[in-house]
């Protein structure tokens, strides 16, 4: 083919958020809101930090996620893990390529409150149809641990 011709061959399309992380992790951003996708923007998730092995994320449980005791609910704090992991899972992604979640194994540590959360996700490994993550979500100063969780997560090539 040269140069300025086209090919017949459709491009495959790319997830925005595995772009969007990918990018963040690959220029080493910090405290970057991550509003790229509703789930994420529902939690007001903020990329702290991002190293070889880990991501930072923080979260921000609303009002409307407490229950009648004041403490966040179980599925929310699920979520905040869930989607670290799949952050740290999309970062390491090809373009054209994305992730969903298979299983997600939760363990609630501490009673967590409303406010600021942050979690530390890690990618044990990615293979070429599944990968498995780890996270553990702390209080804001992280001081206590409120629950920890492992995933295994489908790797699949984006559907146009």
């Amino acid at each position: 083919m040269k140069p300025g011709e086209f090919s017949d061959i459709p491009l495959q399309e790319d997830n925005p958020t595995r772009a969007f992380i990918a990018d963040a992790v690959a220029s080493k951003r910090r405290h970057l809101p991550l509003e790229v996708n509703p789930a994420l923007a529902s939690l007001s998730a903020l990329l702290v930090e991002s190293g070889k092995d880990e991501l930072v994320i923080r979260f921000t449980a609303p009002h409307d996620a407490t229950q009648g005791n004041g403490v966040v609910g179980g599925g929310t704090l699920a979520n905040m893990l869930d989607l670290a992991m799949a952050m740290g899972v999309l970062s390491r992604l090809k373009p054209g390529h994305t992730c969903a979640t298979v299983s997600l194994t939760v363990n609630m540590q501490s009673a967590g409150h409303e406010g600021h959360f942050v979690a530390v996700a890690g990618v044990d490994r990615v293979g070429r149809q599944i990968a498995f993550a780890h996270a553990r979500l702390y209080d804001a100063e992280r001081s206590r641990l409120i629950a920890n969780a492992t995933s295994s997560l489908a790797v699949m090539a984006v559907r146009p």
